[in-house]
């Protein structure tokens, strides 16, 4: 594996009246990061969306022309990547730093969707917006990466 996205190193454990708080403080952090990380991977995955009234639009009006068929075949790639990636990815963000893995895939998701909107070529035709929507999802996490080495069986269950 790659060492940049190795765990941090286990810490020794708090003395027992620091454990409270330190544990609040944390839980705080990390339900924090999980939800903003999940939300803006929420947009990035979502905002193409957006874009299909205008994409659907012909030629002679400044779209692109393409059919609803078209644009949904094209975007059911981030779905069916999304699927694929639980398996592959998941194996990989469960040895890795959470935080970093978060930031390099929210950021590589970001850069493909944006060069989707600057770049003609990224919609030149369905399937290189196919293949850019399969990468895409392909960047994004597992529910499991961010809360795997931080929630405890208990804990988790009970919000269940």
């Amino acid at each position: 594996m790659i060492n940049f996205l190795k765990p941090p190193p286990f810490k020794e454990p708090l003395p027992a009246d620091k454990i409270d708080p330190a544990y609040k403080r944390l839980r705080m952090q990390v339900f924090l990061g999980a939800f903003l990380g999940y939300a803006a991977y929420y947009l990035v995955r979502k905002n193409l969306a957006l874009a299909i009234p205008g994409m659907i639009q012909p030629l002679e009006n400044g779209g692109l022309g393409y059919t609803k068929l078209q644009l949904g075949i094209a975007l059911s790639a981030i779905s069916i990547a999304y699927a694929f990636s639980k398996f592959l990815m998941g194996a990989l963000s469960d040895r890795s730093d959470a935080r970093k893995f978060l930031v390099i895939g929210l950021v590589l998701s970001s850069l493909l969707m944006m060069s989707v909107g600057l770049f003609p070529f990224a919609t030149s035709s369905v399937a290189i917006i196919f293949a850019f929507m399969l990468v895409t999802g392909d960047q994004q996490p597992d529910r499991g990466f961010s809360q795997h080495h931080h929630h405890h069986e208990h804990t988790e269950s009970g919000c269940l």
